[in-house]
């Protein structure tokens, strides 16, 4: 059988629609996947059992970097111990020919590995970090890092031509690195999402236009300034319905803003119940009227700056919102600028404090931004294409 390996830093590798569609197309043909990572969120069943998991290498403190230099022996063979283990998995046990990095971290361990296994490195970019935004000594390293093995990438993942110029500059790439552009969006199947009631279920009234906030409530997510639109912003023919699969800590100024909005019977439900299969979470969002993909850069740290500025493609709320038919605020960056002007899938913003207008001129035009939505889908953020570009580039180096 044929073999290949996933290594990633983050904890909610599928609810990435990418990685997640990736996954599916490579068991699918029958490929063993050898997944190196933390523990995960969730997995979805039918993938779980035909992955093998191990826990993320060199899961220690820089050796040279040590205090005490006593320990700089014991962590060189801790090291030695490690390459003989990844040795063992990938080459012994199975013949892994690529490496599929994600994010700047997983770069830097695949490069790691690389240095003692010969193995084709594929970085898939979700996150850019820039050198002039990253404050801590250990992320400067790590850029450092990143920079130097994703120039070693047979080819780089990415979403759009906007981010794809991102990573060049912030990376420093060369002419010769091969990009192959997926946004991170949903599979469209036959499957039909059946609306969930949500006015009966989460107590909406009927006559009520639903507007979801789906996703993050980090303070780049804007969620703190849509909130400071309740009462006098906000249009009471609206409701607001936040959804998050983690909740706030109960200390959480966030959170306490909501619970006094809603006990001031303001129009906002908060809802944190997590999803497990994606059929169930795009039920619910299809009992909603009108998507909510803003993202307020707040430079705060190397996360939220830029990255987040022109986050274009690499938005899966967006891409899910637009293949179900809704139609979606963002605010302004030059992807969504372009493609509303193309496909007038909603309305651009330039403040929380525009979201009422733009709720208003959805509503004026609805089944025109319905069609706009559908007709974006199907250009431009359908993943089948590029996927399948995807796997003509994995399949060549198993022949």
């Amino acid at each position: 059988m044929k073999s290949i390996a996933i290594i990633t830093p983050n904890t909610d590798t599928f609810s990435n629609p990418t990685l997640l569609i990736m996954i599916k197309k490579l068991i699918g043909r029958n490929y063993k996947i050898i997944f190196f990572g933390h523990k995960q969120i969730f997995i979805p069943s039918e993938i779980k059992e035909k992955m093998e998991f191990h826990s993320l290498p060199f899961n220690f403190v820089s050796f040279f970097g040590r205090p005490e230099p006593s320990r700089r022996l014991f962590d060189i063979f801790k090291l030695i111990r490690q390459y003989i283990e990844l040795f063992r998995i990938l080459r012994k046990d199975n013949d892994v020919k690529a490496l599929i990095c994600v994010d700047p971290m997983g770069i830097v361990l695949g490069g790691r590995i690389k240095k003692i296994i010969d193995i084709k490195l594929i970085y898939a970019s979700f996150e850019i970090f820039f050198e002039d935004e990253i404050k801590d000594p250990d992320k400067k390293q790590i850029k450092k890092l990143e920079k130097e093995y994703s120039n070693n990438s047979e080819f780089i993942v990415i979403q759009d031509s906007e981010r794809e110029k991102l990573l060049k500059s912030a990376n420093d790439l060369g002419s010769g690195i091969k990009y192959l552009r997926i946004p991170v969006s949903p599979e469209k199947t036959g499957h039909h999402f059946g609306n969930i009631d949500l006015n009966n279920e989460l107590d909406i009234p009927e006559n009520k236009t639903i507007v979801v906030y789906s996703g993050s409530l980090q303070n780049w997510s804007g969620i703190r300034k849509i909130l400071d639109l309740f009462p006098e912003k906000w249009d009471n023919e609206h409701w607001l319905l936040i959804h998050t699969h983690n909740d706030l800590p109960e200390d959480s100024e966030t959170k306490e803003m909501i619970r006094k909005l809603i006990s001031d019977k303001r129009n906002i439900t908060f809802h944190n119940k997590p999803f497990t299969d994606f059929s169930e979470y795009a039920g619910f969002l299809s009992g909603c009227d009108i998507g909510l993909a803003v993202y307020f850069p707040n430079y705060e740290d190397s996360f939220s700056g830029k990255n987040v500025e022109e986050i274009g493609l690499s938005s899966g709320k967006f891409s899910t919102y637009i293949m179900l038919g809704k139609p979606t605020i963002t605010t302004s960056n030059k992807i969504y600028n372009s493609l509303n002007e193309k496909y007038n899938f909603g309305y651009i913003i330039n403040s929380a404090d525009d979201i009422k207008e733009g709720i208003c001129n959805i509503i004026s035009g609805y089944e025109t931004k319905v069609s706009g939505c559908n007709n974006l889908f199907k250009e431009v953020l359908d993943p089948e294409v590029s996927i399948n570009n995807f796997m003509s580039e994995i399949g060549s180096y198993y022949q």
